[in-house]
């Protein structure tokens, strides 16, 4: 009897390290198949991350071209201004001429005609 005690004890500790090996692999692929899931979720939010990047990049290279078009167009409104300027001086400048001309003239003409 001491032998089929013993031969019972041997085998309810191999059944006990089966059941232990078996839930130590199933933990070990639990555990894997996480890793994975993380992995793959890590990688998805990268790519997200990745392309709200690229996407912020768009938008900055387009308000950089946006303001480069509307300094250029500033620049352009500048120099249309300053030829207006000059132009508006060089009109001005005419129109005094004319009006000292046409005032040498009247006088010139009341020497001539002091009865006016």
């Amino acid at each position: 009897m001491d032998t089929l005690v013993i031969v019972a004890i041997v085998l309810v500790v191999l059944v006990l390290l089966g059941l232990g090996l078996v839930t130590a692999r199933r933990r070990g692929a639990e555990r894997t198949q996480r890793r994975r899931v993380e992995s793959k979720a890590r990688a998805a939010q990268g790519e997200r991350q990745m392309q709200s990047a690229e996407a912020e990049a768009q938008e900055a290279e387009a308000q950089r071209a946006f303001a480069e078009r509307e300094r250029e167009a500033a620049d352009e409104a500048a120099r249309r201004a300053k030829a207006a300027e000059g132009q508006a001086e060089q009109r001005s400048a005419s129109a005094r001429e004319q009006r000292e001309a046409a005032e040498e003239q009247i006088e010139r003409s009341k020497k001539l005609n002091p009865d006016d």
